[in-house]
């Protein structure tokens, strides 16, 4: 059957336009997901079917399989611990409910390691986002120690708790430290600890916290504190340095008063 030319050229021009989109289209979506591949959270889109369709190098380091192997298959064929883990619960009530999920979950990948996951629609696809926080956790944890173990000290009555500053101020104080001066907190905060050592015993106290700040390692000594009462308190004195992020953040200090008998007997020696 022929056409006129005008025809032929209408319909060529459609054809090829139609060509180029379906070409930019394709070219959009490979560059999206080798943008994907870069960021730092693992990833992984699944089809309709739950069939895995991609998965980010993060995620593939994270689940120690290669894309050969994941690409392609069911997603709990494929990653068959996700079977009754907290993720598939989020997976499967994103895709039923089309609505997004996100929670602090067990990594069920590596044991004692947490996740945070997030699972939302995309078309007809599956989105699952997750990243290893088990440092952060852990990190919680241990401060959730810290501050038990200082209320423990604080209702014990007895254990001296002062953080310095890398200046050797102090950053905070405990109760009992307050009781054994007989001097409120608010006296004590900014102050350098050194200028509450009895006179006598500063030098050697110096020459301990240089030590410790420096980072020779935690010490001990038998320190004479002023009271605001007038008399010297003996202590026992122990120094650690604090570590942060960024290397060292100050000292943490705890001491103990010494019972007057042994007072007497160091005094002697």
């Amino acid at each position: 059957m022929l056409c006129e030319v005008e025809s032929y050229r209408a319909m060529r021009d459609s054809a090829a336009t139609s060509s180029d989109e379906e070409g930019s289209g394709a070219e959009a979506l490979n560059t999206a997901f080798s943008l994907v591949d870069w960021i730092d959270e693992a990833l992984i889109v699944c089809d309709a079917d739950m069939v895995v369709t991609f998965a980010n190098r993060v995620a593939r380091a994270l689940i120690q399989l290669p894309a050969s192997a994941i690409f392609g298959r069911p997603l709990f064929e494929a990653l068959p611990r996700l079977n009754g883990s907290l993720m598939e619960v989020h997976a499967r009530r994103t895709l039923i409910g089309r609505e997004p999920s996100s929670a602090d979950i067990p990594s069920p990948f590596k044991p004692g390691a947490w996740l945070r996951f997030q699972s939302f629609p995309l078309d007809q696809n599956l989105v699952i986002k997750f990243r290893d926080i088990t440092e952060d956790v852990n990190r919680h944890r241990l401060a959730d120690v810290k501050e038990a173990i200082l209320a423990g000290m604080s209702v014990h009555g007895a254990i001296g708790y002062v953080r310095l500053s890398v200046r050797g101020t102090i950053d905070r104080v405990d109760q009992p430290f307050c009781d054994m001066l007989d001097l409120p907190e608010e006296r004590l905060m900014a102050v350098p600890l050194c200028d509450l050592v009895a006179t006598g015993d500063k030098p050697r106290f110096r020459d301990l916290q240089e030590r410790v700040l420096r980072g020779d390692g935690p010490d001990r000594a038998i320190v004479r504190f002023l009271s605001n009462r007038g008399d010297l308190v003996e202590m026992v004195l122990s120094m650690v340095q604090l570590h942060g992020a960024y290397g060292s953040e100050g000292a943490i200090c705890l001491m103990t008063t010494l019972p007057p008998g042994e007072q007497e007997h160091v005094a002697a020696a």
